[in-house]
């Protein structure tokens, strides 16, 4: 159904007990069926993992781990790469530390949302903390060889990185194929005046977009325009992947399929 360059993935939590959960098993069947290429997972104890089963896993339903969803590990821990106090920041480090050794040599990279730290009382020392974590972080990353990706979300959730651009200016000082940032729509309907041209300045620097309605539900469950995102993404020449992100309406399953009938004619 869909081209491999534009790769089709969508979020979701895997379960501790995933390789004997078959409800987990039915849903990424059910994934493949639909046309899907991978998933962008969300781990709460990355430490107890090992990458090998989980890429075995989800081959058995042809499917791909495209990226480390990193929030629920966040979450989980109470971590901040942003923290004012610097053992809070320095912990968060540690845990990103950790999540890159998971995923040492493999290319998947570690998207950085709840990560970036929550709204703070003072946004000029957030930022400053979380460039302090991220050039940390960065040489790390690249001994790995796993992105570190900075996702735009907006202010309302985070002091850092709420427009592209703020998240560009998180990586521009250190230059890397491995240091990129992560637009969503859900989070450019509300930081961005224009964002079809903010897609095209830094169309470089992502190779990969959030798809997510304005109401946070899946694409097809509110307002935005999504043909015309993914026709301007197209005509720039973006070859990267799409990945569906948001809140579930029904059922995890139920979502899926009604998005992929939504988007289908938009990438197929």
């Amino acid at each position: 159904m869909f081209k491999k360059k534009n790769r089709l993935s969508v979020q979701t939590v895997l379960p501790e007990n995933f390789q004997q959960n078959r409800q987990f098993r039915q849903e990424m069947d059910t994934l493949r069926s639909l046309g899907f290429d991978g998933v962008e997972l969300n781990i709460a104890h990355p430490n107890r993992c090992k990458l090998g089963p989980i890429l075995a896993f989800l081959e058995e339903s042809e499917l791909q781990l495209t990226n480390f969803a990193s929030g629920l590990t966040a979450k989980t821990y109470g971590l901040s790469l942003s923290h004012q106090d610097e053992e809070e920041r320095r912990r968060a480090v540690g845990k990103v530390q950790e999540i890159i050794r998971l995923l040492e040599g493999s290319s998947i990279g570690i998207i950085l949302g709840f990560f970036k730290g929550p709204k703070a009382e003072n946004q000029e020392t957030a930022r400053i903390q979380f460039a302090r974590s991220f050039e940390e972080l960065l040489p790390r990353a690249e001994a790995g060889k796993v992105p570190l990706i900075v996702e735009a979300t907006n202010r309302y959730e985070s002091s850092v990185a709420n427009s592209l651009e703020e998240a560009f200016e998180c990586i521009k000082k250190l230059p890397s194929p491995y240091a990129k940032i992560l637009p969503d729509t859900f989070h450019m309907n509300i930081e961005e005046s224009d964002m079809y041209s903010a897609l095209s300045r830094h169309l470089q620097y992502f190779d990969t977009i959030h798809l997510s309605d304005n109401n946070r539900y899946f694409p097809g469950f509110g307002a935005l325009d999504f043909e015309r995102i993914i026709r301007h993404l197209r005509h720039d020449g973006f070859d990267g992947g799409f990945a569906i992100e948001g809140q579930i309406k029904r059922s995890f399953t139920d979502d899926c399929r009604a998005a992929i009938d939504f988007l289908k004619p938009y990438l197929s």
